[in-house]
C-alpha cells in the first residue's frame, strides 16, 4: 500500500465506513487535505503532500482566543515557562509532536501532529492516532486551565 491515490481512497473508505463526516479541502497530484469534525470545538486535518510522499499527517491546531493571547503576552516568563513545560510533558508522554506559533513568548497557537508512515498505515493505527490527537487536545486544554486560567476562555480548534 504505497500508491498515494490508494492511500487516499483507503482513508476515505475508512471514514465512510465509520460514518465520520469529512470536508475535502484539497485533492490534486501535489496535496490531499481533508478535515474531520471530532466534536463541536475540535477539527482534525488529514494531509498527504508531495513534500512527505511516504506518510500521512494528522494535525490539530489549538488557538488561543485574541483576549487570551494578549493576557498570555503580559505574563511573567516564569508562568509562561510553567505552562509550556506542562504542555511539553503531557504531549511528549503520549507520543505526538507539537509546534508553538509564533514563539513561546507570543503564543497564538499550538499545532499537534501525528505522522503515520504508509508501511504502518492500517485502519486500527489510523483511528488510534485520531483518538490520540483528541486526547492530546484534551491534555493541552487541561494544562491551559491549570496554568493560565484567563477567565472562562478555552483553547479552540479551527
Amino acid at each position: 500500500m504505497n500508491n498515494r491515490n490508494e492511500i487516499v481512497e483507503r482513508i476515505i473508505e475508512w471514514l465512510n465506513v465509520e460514518s465520520i463526516a469529512y470536508t475535502l479541502k484539497e485533492n490534486d497530484s501535489d496535496r490531499f487535505r481533508a478535515t474531520i469534525e471530532l466534536n463541536q470545538n475540535l477539527n482534525l486535518d488529514i494531509q498527504l503532500t508531495s513534500q512527505r510522499p511516504d506518510c500521512v499527517t494528522l494535525l490539530i491546531h489549538a488557538y488561543l482566543e485574541p483576549d487570551d493571547q494578549r493576557a498570555y503576552s503580559r505574563l511573567d516568563w516564569e508562568r509562561k515557562d510553567s505552562f509550556l513545560r506542562a504542555v511539553r510533558w503531557a504531549l511528549l508522554n503520549i507520543d505526538v509532536d507539537h509546534q508553538i506559533s509564533p514563539n513561546a513568548d507570543t503564543l497564538q497557537s499550538i499545532s499537534i501532529t501525528k505522522t503515520i508512515y504508509f508501511d504502518g498505515l492500517t485502519r486500527d493505527r489510523f483511528f488510534n492516532s485520531v483518538l490520540l490527537l483528541k486526547r492530546a487536545f484534551g491534555l493541552l486544554d487541561l494544562a491551559y486551565c491549570d496554568h493560565l486560567r484567563f477567565g472562562s476562555s478555552n483553547i479552540v480548534s479551527r
